[in-house]
């Protein structure tokens, strides 16, 4: 290595190390006695400068360069805002940005124009709130905004956490906006850093998806929820914590449950007494009917929905209500009688549990009692399946069946023909079309290369996996066992097997 490169590795790192001062720490290393050496005719005494040069920096860098490294230069904390828009500051000890970056090209508009490096973390949030003000991603209608920091120190990352919620929350109260704020603090995590990268988000927002997850106990994946703004999780997270408790954020990866203050807007739906109204009226009955009312969000099938759970006599309802048009996702019945019930599509009733006849009124008689109560023919529906089964000693018929994009489910009364329970799904992707069950025979039939004269026990199931129609296709030949999944709308094969 020669002087000259030595010189430029020692600028270099000083200037990490301790910004402006280079010139100042090679006069304090350079020699007291006016002695002057010529480097180029010795050859050892150019090791004996490089030694001595190394190891005046590393005086100076013990001396207080380190420290200044460390205080200025070092990440403490990463924090993290999320709405939609999402954007990550790195921030040093001393609470000053070291880098503002976007997460996401929505972060880029908001971040666009700004120089947020070496600016205090404070100064940084309120110039972040405000350009997602000013460019109409937190207001009335999406009021929920996430913030997180990341910090291997608990009780500093916790303290900045607070500091920061309070000015965020203050931001927000000066522009007349109630909002609704999800704060946390995290260490590092192997898990929510791997999540993060895999879908191209926060690890703020990994962990607060995953804290829905968790308290949905398994009825979500954190893949269906990815997509979701903070507003539609902030509502589901508020539903799963309607006492205002604070759940685990993300199980054993966060150091502290998530904080909420306010509430999420929800006047971008169409509101929970619509909503009531809507199951009211499908049901058959009256609200002064209605005993043991309960409301709360969820997301079925790609869409926010109202679920509602009541009682009218000793019959039981269920109903998921999108909650963007009203329209009724699904219902289910279970129980005796409604109590001054009217009638009405989902009830179907004929007699009661104790009018039961000895005799079986037929696999038939099943199906014409459920698809009468569905309001629909036979010959309009499709995949009808009945099975005959019984139920602590009570003869019962599980029928199932679709009409269009709604999928049916009964089970209906063996001797009496009352239906006892009954449940009805629209899936909202099969507007994007069906192939139907032929074609998706014909396809599972062709990749196995068997016509269908060639097969037995052949059976076609249509179900909805993550708001995708999909066909499952299982038969046998030649002492072999097939199973085939279908995609409804494309046609292509989603997995096969073959099992002997």
């Amino acid at each position: 290595m020669t002087d000259r490169e030595l010189k430029e590795r020692l600028i270099t790192a000083l200037d990490h190390a301790a910004p402006d001062d280079v010139e100042g720490v090679l006069a304090r290393c350079a020699p007291r006695e006016r002695k002057v050496v010529p480097l180029e005719s010795r050859k050892k005494t150019k090791k004996w400068i490089s030694a001595a040069l190394a190891a005046c920096l590393a005086l100076v860098l013990v001396g207080g360069g380190a420290g200044y490294y460390v205080q200025n230069q070092v990440v403490a904390s990463i924090v993290s805002l999320d709405v939609n828009p999402s954007v990550e500051l790195t921030v040093n000890r001393k609470e000053t940005v070291l880098s503002a970056t976007p997460t996401n090209a929505d972060a880029e508009i908001i971040l666009d124009g700004m120089d947020l490096t070496g600016a205090k973390v404070d100064v940084a949030m309120n110039a972040i709130v405000g350009s997602l003000l000013k460019n109409g991603y937190v207001d009335e209608l999406a009021n929920s905004i996430l913030i997180t920091v990341e910090d291997s120190d608990a009780a500093r990352g916790e303290r900045l956490q607070q500091a920061l919620t309070a000015q965020a929350d203050a931001i927000l109260s000066s522009a007349q906006i109630n909002g609704a704020i999800l704060s946390q603090t995290i260490q590092d995590s192997q898990q929510l850093q791997q999540l993060a990268a895999e879908y191209g988000i926060s690890a703020g927002k990994a962990a607060l998806i995953q804290a829905v997850v968790d308290g949905s106990g398994g009825l979500h994946t954190f893949q269906e929820l990815v997509g979701l703004s903070i507003n539609e999780l902030n509502l589901l997270y508020s539903a799963l914590n309607p006492s205002g408790s604070q759940g685990e954020s993300g199980g054993e990866t966060t150091t502290a449950p998530i904080q909420s203050s306010g509430q999420a807007n929800d006047s971008a739906y169409i509101g929970i007494e619509a909503a009531q109204a809507a199951a009211f009226a499908h049901a058959g009955v009256t609200a002064e009917q209605v005993v043991m009312l309960e409301t709360e969000y969820d997301y079925e099938d790609g869409r926010m929905v109202y679920e509602i759970e009541f009682l009218v006599g000793t019959r039981e309802y269920e109903y998921d209500i999108d909650a963007m048009s009203g329209q009724v996702v699904k219902s289910k019945t279970e129980g005796g009688q409604s109590g001054g019930q009217t009638g009405g599509a989902t009830q179907g009733q004929t007699g009661g549990e104790g009018q039961g006849q000895a005799g079986d009124i037929g696999q038939q008689a099943a199906v014409d009692a459920a698809l009468s109560d569905a309001g629909v023919s036979q010959s309009q529906v499709s995949g009808l399946k009945v099975e005959r089964d019984y139920d602590d000693g009570r003869l019962e018929y599980e029928i199932e069946f679709w009409k269009d994009n709604v999928e049916y489910d009964y089970v209906i009364h063996g001797s009496t023909g009352s239906v006892l329970e009954s449940q009805r799904e629209t899936h909202a992707s099969a507007s994007s079309g069906d192939i139907g069950e032929t074609k998706a025979k014909e396809i599972a039939l062709s990749r196995a290369g068997y016509g269908e004269g060639q097969v037995y026990q052949l059976e076609i199931n249509r179900d909805y996996d993550d708001g995708r129609l999909e066909y499952e296709v299982e038969f046998a030949a030649d002492g072999w066992e097939y199973e085939c999944k279908i995609d409804g709308s494309t046609g292509s094969v989603l997995e096969f097997e073959r099992d002997q």
